[in-house]
């Protein structure tokens, strides 16, 4: 496994640890060691950081002063002081690194520039001004290097948060440097080729050096010419040289709008922009190491607070019922985490309902915690989906009732139908049963009326007897009829 690592390392161009780097360790103690130590320490910097700004003001002083012999006594005190200062630094970081401290780019920057220096402070005590004032040249430019010790201040805002826009412009430019030169390379091409041009077109005919006598001093040879392509697309007073040049000339105007469009136009603007999506790639690198550093805050937050509920479980099962999480969320030790969470105590009462997703009345730690990181942290793509999955499920169920609704709808209008249907069958049957009621009232009527004329018959049988032949005259002016009404 290690081979093939080593094989996709090296096909990736990238390299592989040393031997010193893989058996690298350092044990608790050295590193606690190292952090208290005084090179650690944020005053010692602070100071250090002082010391270079106030040097290379002094720098600056005696680069001004450097003709006169006023003060030149008093630099070269302030210069061994600084460099005693330095070397002391220098030799605080090497007690506290040991030989690791060359591991570092900028230690190494640094240690080379108090080397520097300690041997411009030799040659100069070395060199003292003669009578005349003069002074050694031989280290002048050691001197000059002095100044880059601001650089190491570059270092010392990584950190800083105030100067976090300085550092991430810093480092910025730090990261383009191979881009960088790789564009000075292709504008060093394209001016060499827009001065070779320029040069041929404008510099070697009498009556072009007669119409315009400047034009040996800008096209009088390919360094001239590239001095003044240079000083074309950079737009620095441009007009003066090109429009003389473009009436000497007809060839110089496309070659100097070819050199303004190509170098001014294409090759800076590319040179920004790369610079620009450097910048922008830092700037998202810090973010995304903000939002790490922000999530193990909060696992640790999270952490302490299933500690806490996990001490708030009275009866010890891993569960916690409505009562008990009332209390625990009004303790002074979780309210405060809760609310670094962003969740107050009303909010968080009624969280319980909400996390409890099996509905059993009580609360485990997976649910709560699992709870509060969903509640907390932004929605993920797997919690997008499930979100998605749930509600087409629903929007499925819901359809499915739908159809199911306008089936029971349908079955109801028929069964209100057949009701119709009935219930006019039942109006009629009514009716036909009132009719037939008020028809058996007339019988019953009329068979009393029967039984009351069979019953006056009956009586009058019973009371008359049966008459002569010869008397069976009647009374006259009465009938039967009549007779039956007396009764």
């Amino acid at each position: 496994m290690k081979a093939v690592e080593s094989l996709r390392r090296r096909a990736l161009g990238e390299r592989l640890p040393t031997v010193f780097q893989g058996f690298h360790a350092e044990f608790k103690e050295s590193f606690i060691k190292k952090r208290t130590h005084l090179a650690s320490t944020g005053k010692f910097n602070t100071v250090i950081i002082l010391l270079i700004f106030f040097n290379t003001i002094i720098i600056g002083f005696e680069v001004d002063n450097q003709d006169g012999a006023a003060g030149g006594g008093g630099y070269l005190i302030s210069e061994i002081l600084f460099a005693g200062a330095f070397l002391f630094e220098l030799f605080a970081r090497l007690h506290r690194d040991g030989w690791d401290y060359f591991d570092d780019t900028w230690n190494v920057f640094d240690y080379s520039l108090v080397v520097v220096s300690l041997a411009d402070i030799v040659m100069s005590v070395a060199t003292l001004p003669d009578a005349a004032g003069s002074s050694g040249k031989g280290m002048q430019l050691a001197k000059s290097l002095r100044v880059f010790r601001l650089l190491r201040v570059v270092r010392s805002i990584k950190g800083l948060k105030i100067l976090s826009g300085l550092w991430l412009i810093i480092q910025g430019l730090l990261e383009s440097m191979r881009t960088v030169f790789w564009v000075g390379c292709a504008v060093l091409v394209l001016t060499y080729t827009f001065a070779v041009s320029l040069c041929t077109f404008s510099a070697h005919e009498k009556e072009q050096i007669d119409a315009w006598h400047l034009t040996a001093t800008y096209t009088g040879s390919v360094p001239k010419a590239m001095l003044t392509i240079v000083q074309v697309f950079t737009f620095d007073s441009w007009s003066e040289v090109a429009r003389p040049l473009m009436d000497v000339s007809p060839y110089a105007g496309p070659i100097i709008l070819a050199c303004i469009v190509i170098l001014a136009f294409g090759t800076l603007n590319i040179l920004v922009g790369v610079m620009v999506q450097q910048i922008s790639l830092l700037a998202q690198d810090s973010k995304e190491t903000s939002t790490k550093a922000l999530e193990r805050t909060e696992m640790a937050l999270l952490q302490s607070i299933l500690e806490d509920f996990l001490k708030g479980d009275k009866k010890k099962n891993g569960e916690i019922e409505f009562r008990e999480f009332k209390k625990l969320i009004r303790t002074s030790s979780l309210n405060s985490k809760m609310l670094l969470l962003g969740i107050r105590t009303e909010e968080a009462e009624s969280l319980f309902d909400l996390l409890d997703a099996d509905k059993s009345g009580t609360l485990t730690a997976v649910e709560f915690i699992e709870g509060l990181q969903k509640i907390k942290g932004s929605a993920k793509g797997m919690d997008v989906v499930q979100l998605i999955c749930f509600a087409q499920k629903q929007c499925i169920r819901a359809t499915r009732f739908v159809e199911r609704i306008k089936a029971l709808n349908y079955r109801t209008d028929e069964i209100q139908m057949r009701l119709n249907s009935v219930v006019t069958g039942l109006a009629v049957e009514l009716h036909d049963r009132h009719e037939g009621e008020q028809r058996n009232e007339v019988t019953k009527k009329e068979a009393a009326q029967r039984d009351a004329v069979i019953a006056v018959l009956d009586r009058n049988r019973m009371h008359q007897y049966p008459k002569n032949v010869g008397d069976d005259e009647s009374e006259p002016g009465m009938s039967l009829d009549d007779e039956a009404g007396l009764f």
